[in-house]
Protein backbone atom coordinates (compact mmCIF):
# COMPACT_ATOMS: atom_id res chain seq x y z
CA UNK A 1 0.00 0.00 0.00
CA UNK A 2 1.43 3.40 -0.77
CA UNK A 3 1.83 6.04 2.00
CA UNK A 4 -0.60 8.47 1.97
CA UNK A 5 0.30 12.01 1.76
CA UNK A 6 0.66 14.41 4.37
CA UNK A 7 -1.34 17.56 4.52
CA UNK A 8 -0.91 20.44 2.20
CA UNK A 9 0.34 23.56 4.00
CA UNK A 10 0.32 21.95 7.92
CA UNK A 11 1.06 24.58 11.11
CA UNK A 12 4.17 22.11 11.52
CA UNK A 13 5.31 23.64 8.27
CA UNK A 14 3.86 27.16 8.24
CA UNK A 15 6.66 26.86 11.72
CA UNK A 16 9.40 26.04 9.42
CA UNK A 17 8.51 28.61 6.72
CA UNK A 18 10.96 31.78 6.53
CA UNK A 19 7.89 33.76 7.30
CA UNK A 20 7.68 32.35 10.73
CA UNK A 21 9.17 34.20 13.83
CA UNK A 22 12.13 33.05 14.64
CA UNK A 23 11.62 31.51 18.21
CA UNK A 24 9.09 29.58 17.10
CA UNK A 25 10.86 28.38 14.12
CA UNK A 26 13.52 27.07 16.62
CA UNK A 27 10.85 24.41 18.25
CA UNK A 28 10.00 23.37 14.89
CA UNK A 29 13.89 23.16 13.53
CA UNK A 30 14.32 21.29 16.92
CA UNK A 31 11.92 18.47 15.78
CA UNK A 32 13.63 17.44 12.63
CA UNK A 33 17.11 17.75 14.39
CA UNK A 34 15.87 14.90 16.48
CA UNK A 35 14.10 13.52 13.46
CA UNK A 36 11.08 13.24 15.83
CA UNK A 37 7.86 11.96 14.70
CA UNK A 38 5.41 14.63 13.48
CA UNK A 39 1.23 13.69 13.16
CA UNK A 40 -1.68 15.36 11.88
CA UNK A 41 -4.50 13.91 13.54
CA UNK A 42 -7.82 13.46 11.37
CA UNK A 43 -11.16 15.22 12.30
CA UNK A 44 -12.36 11.88 12.86
CA UNK A 45 -9.98 11.13 15.46
CA UNK A 46 -9.57 14.73 16.62
CA UNK A 47 -13.35 14.63 17.88
CA UNK A 48 -12.86 11.30 19.73
CA UNK A 49 -10.58 13.15 21.90
CA UNK A 50 -13.15 15.28 24.26
CA UNK A 51 -14.21 11.69 25.37
CA UNK A 52 -11.36 9.90 25.22
CA UNK A 53 -9.67 12.66 28.18
CA UNK A 54 -12.44 11.34 30.33
CA UNK A 55 -11.44 8.01 30.57
CA UNK A 56 -9.47 6.57 32.96
CA UNK A 57 -6.85 5.50 30.64
CA UNK A 58 -6.32 9.07 30.00
CA UNK A 59 -4.86 9.67 33.31
CA UNK A 60 -2.76 6.62 33.13
CA UNK A 61 0.86 7.01 33.31
CA UNK A 62 0.92 4.23 30.67
CA UNK A 63 -0.06 6.98 27.96
CA UNK A 64 3.24 8.69 28.29
CA UNK A 65 4.99 5.31 28.29
CA UNK A 66 3.92 4.72 25.17
CA UNK A 67 4.64 7.86 23.37
CA UNK A 68 8.16 9.45 21.89
CA UNK A 69 10.52 11.32 24.12
CA UNK A 70 9.81 14.41 21.77
CA UNK A 71 6.75 14.31 18.47
CA UNK A 72 4.01 17.05 17.34
CA UNK A 73 0.71 16.79 16.57
CA UNK A 74 -1.60 18.94 14.99
CA UNK A 75 -5.15 19.10 15.02
CA UNK A 76 -8.10 21.23 13.28
CA UNK A 77 -10.51 23.23 15.36
CA UNK A 78 -12.95 25.31 14.33
CA UNK A 79 -11.15 28.33 11.87
CA UNK A 80 -7.54 27.70 12.68
CA UNK A 81 -5.20 24.57 13.07
CA UNK A 82 -3.75 23.71 16.73
CA UNK A 83 -0.31 22.16 17.62
CA UNK A 84 1.91 21.16 20.25
CA UNK A 85 5.53 20.14 20.64
CA UNK A 86 5.06 17.67 23.15
CA UNK A 87 8.07 16.75 25.41
CA UNK A 88 8.20 14.14 27.91
CA UNK A 89 8.81 14.96 31.94
CA UNK A 90 9.21 13.89 35.11
CA UNK A 91 5.90 13.00 35.88
CA UNK A 92 3.65 13.52 32.71
CA UNK A 93 4.23 15.85 29.37
CA UNK A 94 4.49 19.06 28.70
CA UNK A 95 3.23 20.45 25.45
CA UNK A 96 3.73 24.05 24.34
CA UNK A 97 1.44 25.71 21.90
CA UNK A 98 1.25 26.94 18.41
CA UNK A 99 -1.62 28.28 16.34
CA UNK A 100 -2.50 29.31 12.76
CA UNK A 101 -5.71 31.20 11.95
CA UNK A 102 -7.05 30.09 8.17
CA UNK A 103 -6.47 32.51 5.52
CA UNK A 104 -4.18 33.88 3.51
CA UNK A 105 -1.18 35.31 4.56
CA UNK A 106 -2.06 33.55 8.11
CA UNK A 107 1.23 33.33 10.23
CA UNK A 108 2.02 31.16 13.22
CA UNK A 109 1.59 31.91 16.93
CA UNK A 110 2.85 30.93 19.93
CA UNK A 111 0.02 29.55 21.92
CA UNK A 112 -0.04 28.59 25.84
CA UNK A 113 2.63 25.52 27.13
CA UNK A 114 1.03 23.38 28.79
CA UNK A 115 1.46 20.75 31.33
CA UNK A 116 0.10 17.41 31.55
CA UNK A 117 0.08 14.96 34.55
CA UNK A 118 -0.42 11.19 35.24
CA UNK A 119 -2.35 9.98 38.20
CA UNK A 120 -5.82 11.28 39.97
CA UNK A 121 -7.82 13.60 38.09
CA UNK A 122 -8.13 17.06 38.47
CA UNK A 123 -10.41 19.64 36.77
CA UNK A 124 -9.12 20.46 33.49
CA UNK A 125 -10.15 23.44 31.20
CA UNK A 126 -11.89 22.08 27.94
CA UNK A 127 -8.61 23.36 25.70
CA UNK A 128 -6.43 21.37 28.55
CA UNK A 129 -8.82 18.22 27.99
CA UNK A 130 -9.31 17.92 24.20
CA UNK A 131 -4.99 17.83 24.15
CA UNK A 132 -5.33 15.29 26.75
CA UNK A 133 -7.81 13.29 24.32
CA UNK A 134 -5.28 13.73 21.37
CA UNK A 135 -2.51 12.39 23.38
CA UNK A 136 -4.36 9.48 24.40
CA UNK A 137 -5.46 8.84 21.34
CA UNK A 138 -1.85 9.04 19.52
CA UNK A 139 -0.54 6.58 22.60
CA UNK A 140 -3.76 3.97 22.11
CA UNK A 141 -2.23 1.87 18.58
CA UNK A 142 0.67 0.85 20.94
CA UNK A 143 -0.85 0.43 24.33
CA UNK A 144 -3.84 -1.85 23.06
CA UNK A 145 -1.47 -3.26 20.74
CA UNK A 146 0.61 -4.84 24.03
CA UNK A 147 -2.62 -5.96 25.24
CA UNK A 148 -3.38 -8.04 21.48
CA UNK A 149 -6.26 -5.51 21.22
CA UNK A 150 -7.54 -3.58 18.03
CA UNK A 151 -7.22 0.35 18.04
CA UNK A 152 -9.38 2.56 16.84
CA UNK A 153 -6.51 4.86 16.19
CA UNK A 154 -4.70 4.22 13.02
CA UNK A 155 -1.05 5.90 12.36
CA UNK A 156 -0.20 5.82 8.72
CA UNK A 157 3.53 6.83 8.09
CA UNK A 158 2.92 9.42 5.59
CA UNK A 159 4.89 11.21 2.45
CA UNK A 160 5.18 15.02 2.37
CA UNK A 161 3.48 16.41 -0.54
CA UNK A 162 6.25 17.90 -3.25
CA UNK A 163 5.49 22.04 -2.56
CA UNK A 164 6.30 20.98 1.18
CA UNK A 165 9.17 18.29 0.95
CA UNK A 166 11.82 21.08 1.37
CA UNK A 167 10.75 22.33 4.98
CA UNK A 168 9.24 18.89 6.03
CA UNK A 169 12.87 16.72 5.53
CA UNK A 170 14.35 15.03 8.12
CA UNK A 171 10.49 14.33 10.28
CA UNK A 172 8.95 11.14 10.45
CA UNK A 173 5.34 12.22 9.28
CA UNK A 174 2.13 10.67 10.03
CA UNK A 175 -1.44 10.73 10.02
CA UNK A 176 -3.99 9.81 12.97
CA UNK A 177 -7.10 8.17 11.59
CA UNK A 178 -9.74 5.64 11.93
CA UNK A 179 -9.41 2.21 10.65
CA UNK A 180 -12.46 2.94 8.23
CA UNK A 181 -10.71 5.94 7.03
CA UNK A 182 -7.31 4.41 5.98
CA UNK A 183 -6.91 4.21 2.15
CA UNK A 184 -7.19 0.48 0.64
Amino acid sequence: MPKPNFPLGTLLAALLGPEAPVELRRAAQRLRAEAAPALVIEADIAALAEGLATTEVARSPAVADALPPLFWIEARQATRTLGWVIEKKRGGLAARGFALADGAGALPEAAETTPLPFGAAAAEDPATAWLRGLVTAVALPEMLAQMGEASPVLLLPAEPRPADRSLLRGLRLSLAMSPEAAPQ
